[in-house]
């Protein structure tokens, strides 16, 4: 499989029949990653090839053209978001509801490459969607609370969040999603915050921001951190104990009750 996000997901509805293995390391850059020889020679050799059909990256797309009838779409059935110059909004992980079709996407996936595997297969996928089912709840509950209803982000990586339990989501400039912003920029989107009465930013975690930096020291937002590329940092961390993590952080940053 592509990235680390899906993992979890597809590890256990493939239990008993597949070992899954991640191609991207947690902590790589999606954006600028380049396929190694290793890389290559993996995806030739496995059985079926997850990706998430938004490549985050050319590598992807290569790997989608390497992999032909072997690939899987995860995101499949899933109606994405256009964030216009930035283009489609890969991170459909970010939302419990969402991965409700990834884990389906995959089953199909794995029952196509493995049809003996149906019945564990199925069972799998139950206890999976029961995992996700809980999830959603207690995102829908707690976010239903919230007196903040808008997310500033660094990064437009909350979208499905926002859209799926009626949040807003607002970020900065289109082009500098991965690059530079100009203070000029900076300063638009510090007086935007301020009118709507916002008094904290959110960066993603593990990809440090100059911008969040200037943010926080010099004009008092206090920066809260969401795991959004659900990068593990204990040994017993998982999609879902990250995922109800990230819900802290939200309960705390909009004032949820």
């Amino acid at each position: 499989m592509s990235v680390y996000p899906f993992y979890d997901v597809i590890r256990e509805i493939g239990k008993g029949r597949f070992r899954v293995e991640v191609l991207i390391p947690p902590r790589a850059d999606y954006h600028h990653y380049e396929l190694t020889p290793g890389d290559i020679l993996k995806v030739s050799r496995a059985s079926v090839v997850f990706v998430s059909g938004v490549p985050l990256g050319g590598w992807e797309k290569k790997v989608e053209e390497l992999s032909r009838e072997k690939a899987v779409s995860l995101s499949k059935g899933i109606r994405l978001i256009n964030l216009g110059r930035i283009g489609r909004d890969p991170h459909v992980w970010i939302s419990p509801r969402r991965m409700r079709i990834v884990a389906r996407n995959a089953y199909e996936g794995l029952l196509k490459a493995d049809p003996e595997g149906r019945e564990i297969f199925k069972r799998n996928l139950e206890r999976v969607l029961k995992k996700l089912d809980r999830l959603d709840r207690i995102y829908s509950d707690t976010l239903s609370r919230c007196r903040i209803r808008i997310l500033p982000v660094l990064h437009p990586s909350l979208g499905y969040i926002a859209e799926d339990y009626g949040l807003e989501q607002i970020y900065l400039p289109a082009g500098h999603v991965h690059g530079g912003i100009s203070p000029r920029e900076l300063l638009g989107f510090v007086r935007e915050l301020e009118e709507r009465g916002v008094d904290f930013i959110i960066a993603v975690k593990g990809s440090p921001s100059k911008a969040a930096r200037v943010l926080g020291s010099e004009h008092g937002f206090r920066v809260y951190e969401i795991n959004a590329k659900i990068i593990p940092a204990e040994e017993e961390d998982d999609y879902f104990s990250i995922m109800e993590s990230n819900l802290s952080v939200l309960r705390e940053a909009l004032r949820c009750m």
